[in-house]
């Protein structure tokens, strides 16, 4: 009976045993999954910081680009009404030399 007794309560330190390391076991697969989407999310942060930089680099680079064609254009606009005042004054010069040039020749 003693026997019984003890091996009634092995079995039942046995079951313990058994129990404990499952919920052990549990427990550890909790903190990995945790663990496992704590780092997932760090990463698609990071991936998310990593497109936002890349996205904003691209926006300036756009910008940049866009004030130069516009700097470029206002040189080129620049430059063609100093050639049209250029030619003006060119043809104004000319007028001037045939009146003067009519005028000699009518006086």
């Amino acid at each position: 009976m003693n026997q019984t007794k003890q091996e009634i309560q092995r079995k039942r330190q046995m079951e313990e045993a058994v129990s404990q390391r499952k919920r052990s076991s549990r427990l550890a697969i909790k903190e990995n999954e945790k663990e496992e989407a704590r780092v997932a999310a760090l990463r698609r942060a990071e991936e998310e910081e990593k497109l936002s930089r890349v996205r904003r680099l691209e926006a300036r680079q756009k910008r940049e680009e866009e004030e130069r064609l516009k700097r470029e254009a206002a040189r080129e606009k620049r430059r063609l009404d100093r050639e049209e005042r250029e030619r003006k004054a060119q043809a104004t010069e000319e007028e001037g030399r045939w009146v003067v040039f009519l005028e000699y020749l009518h006086a």
